[in-house]
């Protein structure tokens, strides 16, 4: 069998895509979707707003996310249609900081949420500013609860993380996740978050361990274990202090384990604190017993949506897929995947859950990694495959190929036990690292823009090349949170 032969055998499956009347009919019916959806804009008040951040969500994570979730159900792939690629409105925000070209996820999450650009590690602030010149910028969940909207922040991160925090904080570092550390006359990210307790109605992630003392006898763990926090001094049981703040009424709980959070009723349940993890909730793929008692982002995004869209005034609901970033970080690619898998499943259970007559969903990145997919392999390339003799030429020094790889990172030099044969027993495994250019002890954020995905009211806005600032403005216009919401013909409109 000749070369260009044994190329087409491999995507018999796929014979029709091989006639022209395929792709012309596809091509065509594409853009009759586009024509229907530019003429019919919707300019309806958003009465309610779901931001999602993949954090570290780069292009070629959604790509190779496409990919890798195409071929889970027995597809080649590439062919495969997520979530996020059926929004109808698309653009690209610019991610670099005030003072990086290269962002972090305090600064991004900020100009997301706020509309003003700050440097790296503040979070809620101007770049020149500390705890008492009051340089806070609002953010737009703020100015939901202000309007008497409820609101909501899910997250697969601790919930006092830079991007989760960025919704209700203002401090001058992203690491002061609790009082120690802090820096005199700051308040610490959970001492902000339970003084917020009024105003955000639903409180879903990890970081139980930021919330309660180190000499606590009160709080259990997902297991029903006793666990020490990292809190100092008297009172600082700040989970125990958000149950005394709403009493002993049933609509107001607490939960810290997948059990627990199934058996909420979202119709009689007015507040939500749910802690999963001391700090950040374990991988999906990572299989352990913790993970097993962990909530999905997509389970703990259905019960956020439920409680929230009680309120007739509407709702804005924050949801981070924030362990992509973190799999990133340590070159763990199938993990990275495994979690963009995730984040397109919740944003689904949120379209279904909601109307795009009146529910305004952003969905984006907040910056990117150094990651890279693509070479030199066939249609349908599995991620557990590496580059073989018999189809890619070795480098001079011998090491594999995959089909991802990253800029920097921690597998620069593999061991010898990883060349050649090993390379492909050590793919097959959930664990793989794939080659990095640069030796680093851990993996780095890009300064590439990242996509912005957009659907329901004012989502036409979404288009063109943007400062990340742009989306805030985008909320705040869509669902009339600015001060000029009266001057507005479409806020003077009931949703």
């Amino acid at each position: 069998m000749y070369k260009w032969q044994k190329m087409f055998s491999l995507t018999d499956k796929y014979s029709h895509e091989k006639t022209e009347s395929y792709w012309q009919l596809q091509r065509q019916n594409d853009l009759v979707e586009s024509i229907t959806k530019f003429s019919q804009l919707n300019t309806n008040k958003a009465k309610n707003v779901i931001i999602f951040i993949g954090d570290g969500m780069s292009i070629g994570t959604t790509t190779a996310g496409r990919v890798y979730m195409g071929q889970k159900l027995g597809k080649n792939g590439e062919e495969h249609t997520t979530t996020l690629d059926q929004f109808p409105h698309v653009g690209t925000a610019k991610t670099y900081s005030v003072n990086k070209q290269t962002p972090d996820s305090a600064a991004t999450a900020t100009a997301i949420l706020t509309g003003v650009k700050t440097a790296n590690e503040v979070i809620g602030m101007t770049p020149a500013t500390n705890c008492t010149n009051n340089q806070d910028v609002e953010t737009v969940l703020e100015k939901a609860a202000k309007l008497g909207k409820s609101t909501g922040v899910v997250t697969t991160t601790r919930i006092q993380h830079a991007t989760p925090a960025s919704a209700y904080a203002h401090i001058p570092q992203r690491r002061w996740f609790s009082q120690v550390g802090a820096r005199s006359g700051c308040k610490d990210i959970a001492q902000q978050l339970f003084d917020k307790r009024n105003d955000i109605q639903v409180l879903l992630g990890g970081g139980r361990v930021h919330m309660h003392g180190a000499t606590d006898t009160d709080v259990l763990d997902e297991f029903g274990n006793n666990v020490s926090g990292d809190r100092i001094g008297s009172d600082q049981n700040l989970i125990q202090r958000w149950k005394d703040a709403f009493g002993d009424n049933v609509t107001n709980l607490y939960v810290n384990n997948k059990e627990e959070l199934n058996s909420v009723a979202p119709e009689t349940t007015d507040y939500l604190l749910g802690l999963f993890a001391g700090k950040e909730m374990e991988y999906r793929l990572s299989n352990t017993p913790r993970s097993q008692v962990q909530p999905t982002l997509p389970e703990m995004v259905e019960k956020a949506v439920k409680i929230l869209r009680k309120n007739e005034k509407g709702f804005f609901l924050l949801v981070e897929g924030g362990m992509i970033d973190k799999a990133h970080h340590k070159t763990l690619v199938k993990y990275a995947l495994e979690e963009f898998s995730e984040f397109d499943k919740a944003v689904q259970v949120a379209k279904q859950l909601t109307s795009d007559d009146d529910t305004l969903i952003i969905a984006t990145a907040d910056h990117g990694h150094v990651f890279t997919f693509g070479n030199d392999g066939p249609r349908g390339r599995s991620f557990s495959n590496v580059m073989t003799n018999q189809n890619q030429r070795w480098n001079t020094i011998g090491r594999y190929f995959s089909n991802t790889a990253y800029g920097n990172g921690p597998n620069f030099n593999p061991p010898a036990w990883k060349i050649m044969a090993g390379a492909k027993r050590q793919a097959e495994s959930n664990e793989y690292q794939p080659l990095t250019a640069i030796k680093r002890a851990g993996e780095t954020h890009s300064a590439e823009d990242v996509i912005v995905y957009a659907s329901g009211p004012m989502s036409h806005l979404i288009t063109g090349v943007h400062e990340q600032t742009y989306i805030a403005e985008v909320v705040s216009h869509a669902a009339c949170l600015g001060n000029n919401a009266d001057d507005l013909e479409h806020c003077r409109v009931s949703a």
